[in-house]
């Protein structure tokens, strides 16, 4: 793990196996840049073999809209999670809303997402989320991710 001079973190698929507990195949996201507390973005290049395009659907293979939910779930725990103190810390999703899907991901893309913490107080963050394929928005969400840990113990 690297940190440059605007405080971001680049994460490779090992520092972010130190992270999250998610492993392939629901681990949807090959690398990352966050700055803590703030915005994560990471990306994936979608191979034509990934188990879901065989699947979702035969003769006009695309993205699932839910893994593609996992993929911004993935990002904003980085997040949260690179915080101080909060590396071993479990988190979940406890709402989503707004969730807008603009175009199909296909196989052989390279999806570039991105996540911003609007509001991270007592182990909830209020959270928003975008993927693009290039310049393209392909789908957003806002989200609350909660640190299981602070919460039960309010």
């Amino acid at each position: 793990m690297k940190k440059n001079e605007d405080g971001f973190l680049y994460l490779n698929k090992e520092d972010i196996y130190e992270y999250l507990k998610n492993r392939p195949p629901l681990l949807m996201i090959n690398e990352a840049y966050v700055k803590p507390g703030e915005i994560a973005t990471s990306k994936r290049v979608l191979k034509e073999d990934e188990w879901f395009f065989k699947c979702h659907f035969p003769g006009n293979p695309m993205m699932p809209g839910v893994l593609q939910q996992e993929a911004l779930f993935n990002t904003a725990a980085l997040a949260i999670k690179t915080i101080d103190g909060n590396k071993d810390k479990t988190t979940n999703i406890s709402a989503i809303s707004k969730v807008k899907y603009r175009r199909h991901i296909l196989p052989n893309e390279e999806i570039y997402i991105k996540t911003y913490v609007e509001k991270f107080r007592r182990g909830l963050g209020f959270m928003k989320g975008e993927i693009y394929v290039a310049t393209e928005l392909c789908m957003d969400a806002e989200f609350i991710l909660v640190v299981l840990d602070d919460v039960i113990s309010l």
